[in-house]
Formats: C-alpha cells, structure tokens, sequence
C-alpha cells in the first residue's frame, strides 16, 4: 500500500471514527434524558436518581485496568465491535422486555451496570486504537474532533430528548439507544484498526501474560515513565477538586441565588459550547508545539475561573447578572478543559507503546473516575455544613498548588515529553 492510498484509507477512518462516535453519544444522551425523567417522575427521590448514576460509575472503575489488560491482549477491533454489540443486544432485550412486562428500576440499574461494563471495554479499545488507525500528524485533529462531536451531542441530546419524551412512551427511548449503537457499531466495522499499527518485540508473548502480571507491568510502565506518572497524579487531584464545582454550580445557583432549572440549563448548556468551539479551532490548527506547556496554562486558568464561582455570592448582580456571568464562566471553562485534554490525549497517544496503551488508558480512566465518588460525596457533605465561598476559594488554591507542583517545569516540561517521544520512536524503529 502506497503512503498516499494508506493517507486515503485514514481519512475514511476518521470519518467512520468522529461519525460513530457522534451517533452512539447522541445516542447516549437521549436515552440519559429519558431514563433519569423516568426515575424521578416514578419515585421523586434523589437518592434513586443517584443510584442510577452510581450503577454507571462502579463497573468502568473496577473494570478499566482489566479492560486495559483485554484490548491489549486481544484484537482490539475485536473486542470493540463484539462490546458495542453487546450494547446494541442489551438495549434491544430490554426494549422488548419494557414492551411485555413494563419498565421497573431493578431493569434500570441492571441496564445502567451492563452498559457500563461494554462501553468501558468499547471506550478504551477505541481510544488505546487511536493511533493505530489514523496517521501521526492527524491525531490531534481526530481528538479534537471526537470533542466536537461529543459536545455538539451533549448539547442537542437533551433537546432532542425533551421533545420525545413528550411525544414518545418510555420504552422508545431503548429502542432509539439500540440503534445508535447499531449504527456506531456499522462505522466501527468499517474502521481498519491496524493501518498504523507498529509490531513490538513482546507481541509474540503477551497472550500468554497472566492478568495480574499484565496489570503490574502496566502499572511499572506508568511509574517510570516521566510524563505519564505526573499527569496521572495530576489528574487524579483535579478531578477530586474538580468535583466542588460539580456538586457546588447548582448549589450555588439554585438554592443560593435562587436561579430557575430554566436558567440552571443555560448555563449547563455553555460548558459544551465552550468545549465545542474551542474543539473544533484545534482541530483546524497546527498540532501542540508544548503540550505540557498548555497543559499548565489551560489548568491554572481553571484555577482562576474556579476562584471566580464565588464572585455572585459576594457582590450582589441581580438575576440576569448573574445568570449571564455564569454562563461566560462556563463556556470559558468549557474551553479551557479541552486546553486540558487534547494536549494530554496526543501526547499519550504518541508516548506510549502499541502493547501498552490499552493498560495506561485503562490506568488513566481508573484514576480519574476512581476519585469522583469521593469527592462527589466529600463535597457534598461540605456544602451542607460550611460556607460555599470558603469551599471554592479552598478548592481553586488547592487546583493551583497541585498544577505548580505536579507539572513544575524542572518534574516535567515539553523538552522531556519530546525526548521520550524520539526515545519511542527509536525503539520502534529497532523493533520494526
């Protein structure tokens, strides 16, 4: 295959890659919208909204590391295309289920768990394949895109599933679920997983790895290794503080400053605007000269803007004041998460071996959704029995402290990110 027929086949696979994942977040975001109308319209309790949400989390915690270990086993075509099948099954036999017997929460949790284990199999398959299917210099675009398309879902989802619910039974929402992950499942059919796939010396020998040496190999890739060990650590303590604006912004806006669900929505709504704007400028410029240094830029403004939550409670601004000021807040912060992410997914990308990606996404995705119940449940323990302002300016310092010190440029900075890279690439070129 000539360079340009391979450059060729990767744009149909990017095509196939951003489309797939559009459809089935989309997908994703009806069926959320419906599901969650449906518990607190059955039951009116929160508590049962938030098991709901606690049935997702649990599985893609446990299983991320042995989902890693999976998708670097196995073909990871194989094991994305047989786990977005499953989904598409799930949903299918619970639709028809619905139709005969009727929908109850015990299926709702049951649907919320099984779904959760497949798509944390699909999701780090398909993100550890990233760089095996598209070329080198258009990963960044292929990331950000994938960001466009989920924010452009996150917005229209809720929309579109406000409508249906009017119009449509429950049991319509599983059936619109199975076939988006239908037609996710077609493009990832379509998808060559191994147009740039590099062979490595340990290939021959890692489907005889047992489980538990798999996972402590991963683990002591992680450790020595001098960009990823920094940005997980990093990652694990922003999430944490992270989570006193998740718990905190509708807190704050609602049972403080006395905004409406309306306006709450609007301003919820900006966050993915902000990601989708600036997500889709990074997808048409030139790739991240210093990713590490935008990293710490991006994270020190969310820093910044965390501090800035705090400003309606203590200067009066009235209700369109504040509501307006909130949303420029969240399409900034919005923006600046993917000054975050997209640097951090590329540079994993491109750092990390063929045979060990699956395990350090797995790894990643354990450690950032590993520390969000806890801050999920600390935080809002905290806002019951202290001030809010203290909670958010204690939050930006520590977001802050932890930037300075985790990415401090004598730890880690651009120069040692690059001289892994050519370290890799060495590597690979002696391996091939």
């Amino acid at each position: 295959m000539t360079d340009q027929q391979r450059l060729q086949k990767a744009t149909r696979n990017l095509f196939f890659f951003t489309g797939g994942e559009f459809i089935g977040t989309i997908g994703a975001h009806i069926y959320m919208f419906g599901i969650s109308f449906f518990v607190l319209t059955l039951t009116g309790s929160a508590s049962s909204f938030a098991l709901t949400v606690l049935c997702s989390m649990v599985p893609r915690i446990i299983l991320s590391p042995i989902a890693g270990h999976i998708v670097d086993r196995l073909p990871r075509k194989r094991v994305v295309v047989i786990a977005h099948a499953l989904m598409s099954a799930t949903m299918l036999l619970v639709f028809f289920y619905t139709l005969s017997f009727g929908l109850n929460l015990p299926i709702i949790y049951l649907t919320a768990v099984l779904l959760a284990i497949f798509s944390t199999f699909a999701g780090i398959g398909l993100t550890a394949s990233i760089a095996s299917f598209i070329d080198e210099a258009r990963i960044q675009r292929a990331i950000s895109l994938t960001q466009s398309s989920n924010s452009l879902a996150a917005i229209l989802g809720p929309v579109l599933g406000g409508l249906m619910y009017g119009f449509l039974s429950v049991e319509a929402f599983f059936l619109i679920h199975a076939l988006a992950y239908g037609t996710a499942l077609i493009c990832e059919i379509n998808i060559d997983f191994s147009l740039y796939k590099r062979q490595s010396t340990d290939e021959h020998t890692k489907n005889d790895e047992p489980m538990m040496a798999s996972l402590k190999a991963g683990a002591s890739y992680v450790k020595r290794h001098r960009v990823l060990l920094p940005i997980m650590l990093v990652a694990l303590w922003v999430n944490f503080f992270f989570m006193a604006s998740v718990v905190g912004l509708p807190y704050i806006t609602i049972e403080i400053l006395g905004a409406t669900s309306d306006q709450f929505g609007l301003i919820e709504a900006m966050f993915g605007v902000g990601t989708l704007v600036l997500s889709i400028y990074i997808s048409t410029r030139k790739e991240f000269t210093k990713p590490i240094r935008t990293m710490r830029f991006g994270m020190l403004n969310i820093g910044i803007l965390f501090a800035l939550l705090a400003l309606p409670m203590l200067v009066p601004m009235g209700s369109p004041g504040f509501i307006i000021y909130y949303m420029v807040l969240g399409f900034l912060f919005g923006g600046n998460l993917m000054m975050i992410n997209t640097p951090i997914m590329v540079l994993m990308q491109k750092t990390t071996p063929e045979h060990y990606r699956g395990r350090v996404f797995g790894l990643l995705e354990m450690v950032a959704s590993g520390i969000s119940p806890i801050g999920l449940l600390l935080f809002g323990f905290l806002y019951d029995v202290t001030s809010p302002v203290l909670i958010i300016l204690v939050s930006s310092v520590f977001l802050m402290m932890v930037t300075v010190i985790g990415l401090r440029p004598s730890k880690v900075d651009d120069e040692v990110a690059a001289e892994k890279m050519i370290d890799e690439e060495a590597v690979k070129i002696v391996e091939a």
